[in-house]
């Protein structure tokens, strides 16, 4: 076995019975949360447990700029079921998630119980019912919510083209929209090889790998908020634009340590 080799089993060795102990707090926590219909719980739980789990995988956070306070929508790139956790360790909010994520061992119960709503892909009763549900939400006056517009994770080189009707919950809640950029950069260009979950890629096994990694680094760019008011074709155009303009290397914002 290669030097390499023998520091990922030791990494191993150690981080997974902690990452065991940190599960079951987990779950105790989420039991704890109040739930049943009308009733949203605080994201500060998982913005306290996402650090946590970051910091357990060797994940250093840096954030440029400033999540918004109060009322919005928040649109990302998506790379893996990682960036769930690093977002949420940058900006108190919850997300809305593809309806398979709802049936994960563990991780699925856990998303359900801090608040994650959920979407079937497609048309249809499941998806009006999810847009009504986010129109609700992000009218309270606590309403946040973060979703994914690409919908689906990508190696990070790139973003897809953003579906507007995501967006479209904004203009029906007259809250702004905020673009955060997400990125897991490595030495000489590119992303880091071990994050990106795409393909037939399965949960266990994925996180199996990145318990043996050294260090990741994750970047969150918070850029120019959208008013809402402009159509949701034009906060997918621009929000998309301005993730795209990040991932390319126009990233001129301030930078601060998270995690």
């Amino acid at each position: 076995m290669s030097a390499a080799g023998l520091m990922r089993v030791l990494r191993r060795a150690w981080r997974l019975p902690l990452l065991i102990l940190l599960l079951g707090l987990g779950c105790a926590i989420a039991a704890c949360l109040p739930g049943g219909a009308g009733r949203v719980p605080s994201p500060a739980p998982m913005v306290w447990w996402s650090r946590r789990l970051c910091r357990l995988l060797g994940v250093r956070i840096v954030c440029h700029g400033t999540p918004l306070a109060g009322r919005a929508l928040f649109v990302a790139n998506h790379v893996s079921w990682l960036d769930i956790m690093v977002l949420a360790a940058v900006c108190p909010t919850h997300f809305l998630a593809k309806s398979e994520v709802a049936g994960w061992p563990l991780f699925g119960w856990l998303c359900r119980r801090v608040g994650t709503a959920f979407i079937r892909r497609g048309a249809g009763d499941g998806a009006q019912a999810a847009a009504a549900e986010l129109v609700w939400r992000l009218q309270r006056h606590d309403g946040r919510v973060l979703v994914f517009p690409e919908g689906t994770s990508t190696d990070g080189r790139g973003v897809r083209r953003f579906h507007a009707r995501l967006l479209q919950a904004a203009e029906r809640a007259q809250c702004p929209v905020q673009a955060l950029a997400l990125r897991y950069p490595v030495a000489g260009g590119g992303t880091h090889p071990a994050v990106p979950f795409i393909g037939d890629d399965e949960l266990l096994a994925h996180l199996w790998r990145l318990l043996g990694e050294q260090r990741i680094e994750a970047e969150v760019s918070c850029l120019a908020p959208l008013p809402a008011g402009i159509g949701r074709d034009a906060l997918a155009r621009r929000s998309h634009a301005q993730i795209a303009a990040v991932l390319a290397g126009d990233d001129p914002q301030p930078r601060r340590a998270i995690g």
